[in-house]
């Protein structure tokens, strides 16, 4: 595929995912509004934050199977179209109800976001270029935190959070009529193809290696996320001032966007290194970051921000590559998969967190986070150890790290 076919496939891939998981980070972003308006409690609240997660990832699975069948284009389209639908229930929600329901509505629409970006990345972008389009369409979580922290002094503090959401529902309809004037079907098809003749055969993954990969991306999306959530007010309780809280996370977030995009053009540059090591290793060094969080010393605190954006949630990218590499294909399917332990993690982790911050401290709750990332690592290990032994490779010492499973 062409340079600009494939740069274009990367802004549309990054445009998808960002919208479907922008209903939850604007929510977030918008907190102090919406409690105050609809007289949402704190647990309540938290609830409703993970509900378009938990979704996501009940029906991540049949998401995928449906989009492989509808094509990344129309895949695209029904997420724009449900995320729009999402962010009208919520910015004319009236009790806390509506705002889960459009919540709800918002996990159906990134349970077929994701594996639509993917497929059209998949599909239109080649071996050489296809770690750091994943680093960038991953991008997306950074961005969607960026605009929903961007709503709050834009829109939100001046004309009140319901005009926010309205921007974003503005965005949402750009999106999706930007999807239904794509190219037709039969040109997209042909472009696959042509990409694809280019590829070697897929190698797909064993079933059980499948299955404990997402088991691992549940482990270390159950520890990143709370860092999305709790830095700040973990930060001022360590001793931060609020301003420097907020400095902090704006360049934590800064750190883990460019981070993603760092780490793709590596594993392009270096395609003979085994990604799932490489997944293993920034999930171990985010487990050294949550444990300094938890020392509670702002100096130790900060450093833990920085590993923990820019390791310990940076892997995302790394892990859609690793197993789309292997499944150019069926790009969209084993996304549902795989996708299924990112957002169930995402939705569980910080209710996690939040319990044992409540119960015990922030220290227990960021040594929980770096339990989580050390079993993931492991996790990550494990799977890499049954990929290879389905393909007869060697196991253990004697595998090479200069190999790209």
């Amino acid at each position: 595929m062409d340079g600009g076919g494939a740069a274009r496939a990367v802004v549309r891939a990054v445009s998808v995912s960002a919208l479907g998981v922008l209903p939850a980070f604007l929510v977030g972003a918008l907190a102090v509004q919406i409690r105050a308006d609809l007289d949402v409690g704190l647990g309540l609240f938290g609830l409703a934050a993970a509900t378009l997660f938990a979704v996501s990832g009940a029906l991540a699975r049949p998401a995928g199977r449906l989009v492989q069948r509808l094509g990344s284009r129309r895949g695209a389209a029904l997420a724009a179209a449900l995320a729009t639908t999402s962010l009208t229930v919520i910015g004319l929600a009236g009790s806390p109800a509506a705002l889960m329901a459009g919540l709800a509505v918002g996990g159906l629409g990134n349970a077929v976001a994701q594996p639509s970006a993917n497929a059209v990345v998949s599909e239109l972008v080649t071996d050489a270029r296809l770690g750091v389009a994943f680093g960038i369409k991953q991008s997306s979580i950074p961005a969607a935190t960026l605009l929903g922290g961007l709503a709050v002094p834009g829109i939100a503090l001046v004309a009140g959070w319901r005009w926010a959401v309205a921007g974003a529902v503005a965005l949402a309809l750009l999106l999706l009529l930007a999807s239904l004037a794509g190219r037709e079907a039969g040109q997209r098809a042909a472009a696959a193809r042509e990409a694809a003749g280019a590829r070697a055969p897929d190698r797909g993954l064993p079933r059980g290696g499948l299955v404990v990969l997402t088991l691992g991306g549940f482990l270390g999306s159950a520890a990143a996320t709370p860092t999305g959530v709790f830095l700040v007010d973990s930060a001022v309780a360590a001793g931060v001032g609020a301003g420097a809280a907020g400095l902090l996370f704006a360049g934590c977030s800064v750190l883990g966007l460019a981070s993603r995009v760092g780490y793709g053009m590596f594993v392009d540059r270096h395609p003979a290194r085994s990604a799932y090591l490489f997944i293993a290793n920034l999930l171990t060094l985010g487990t050294l970051g949550y444990a300094l969080m938890a020392v509670g010393a702002v100096p130790a605190f900060v450093a833990g921000g920085v590993l923990a954006y820019g390791a310990g949630w940076a892997w995302t990218g790394l892990f859609h590559f690793a197993v789309i590499r292997d499944n150019r294909g069926a790009a969209a399917s084993v996304t549902g998969s795989v996708q299924t332990g990112l957002s169930l993690g995402a939705a569980s982790g910080p209710l996690l967190f939040g319990v044992v911050a409540e119960a015990a401290s922030y220290s227990a709750a960021w040594l929980t986070a770096a339990a989580l990332s050390l079993a993931g690592a492991v996790t990550v290990r494990v799977s890499r150890r049954m990929v290879r032994r389905s393909r007869g490779l060697p196991v253990g010492r004697r595998a090479r790290v200069l190999d790209p499973t």
